[in-house]
């Protein structure tokens, strides 16, 4: 039996690191002189990435060229480094999952890679024996672009038919179609799930204690 490659999204699949998030860009737009947002309102937009992020907070900077707004960026990521360890903590049922799946696993975020990579060896997760960790500055192209998907499944050595992504938001699902992979739909992330469904997933995920039996009755299809 070949077990398919799992390729995971970080923010929202694997860990629920929501609060930090909101956090570090609450303190950043009050340094700019901004005021704190809620909670929900910064949750909607996570997902994409930290450039989408800055700007969709700091729309006075979207014309901009990325030099102008390193700044933010980096006093965003700043910031973040001091406050990713508070919450963040692996969704119920996920390292247990890991740690029993035989087959190839993979994270692919739009988190940069090295607070990605931090915050994984923080939770311990660097022990689960990953074919990759991407982040959104690993390769030339992030999700919701096929590439990531693709060096993941060529690193593995899987198909896109012996691949799934797993993911809970809308680049998880757009690069799953890209690539060709069938999509699980995460039910417990930042995004609504009629939002993701508008693109097709295979299956939806409610909780990680299902996820075993799930993924033995998509390939058994």
């Amino acid at each position: 039996m070949t077990w398919p490659l799992l390729i995971f999204d970080l923010d929202g699949t694997l860990i629920d690191s929501a609060e930090d998030i909101t956090s570090a860009l609450n303190k950043t737009l009050n340094f700019y002189g901004k005021p704190s947002l809620p909670h929900e309102v910064v949750v909607a937009h996570i997902g994409e990435g930290l450039r989408k992020l800055i700007a969709d907070f700091f729309p006075e900077h979207k014309d901009s060229s990325p030099e102008k707004c390193q700044h933010i960026h980096d006093r965003f990521l700043q910031t973040y480094e001091e406050e990713m360890y508070n919450t963040t903590q692996p969704f119920p049922g996920a390292v247990s999952f890991l740690n029993k799946y035989p087959g190839p696993k993979g994270v692919v975020t739009n988190k940069n890679e090295d607070p990605a990579k931090k915050i994984i060896r923080h939770l311990g997760l660097d022990a689960i024996p990953w074919v990759g960790v991407f982040g959104a500055d690993t390769l030339p192209e992030r999700k919701p672009h096929p590439l990531p998907l693709q060096e993941m499944m060529k690193r593995a050595g899987r198909s896109a038919a012996t691949t799934f992504m797993i993911g809970d938001g809308l680049p998880d699902m757009k690069a799953a179609q890209a690539a060709g992979v069938g999509a699980i739909a995460v039910e417990f992330g930042y995004s609504k799930l009629e939002i993701l469904q508008k693109y097709d997933p295979v299956a939806t995920l409610k909780d990680y204690a299902g996820l075993h039996n799930l993924v033995l009755e998509l390939i058994n299809r």
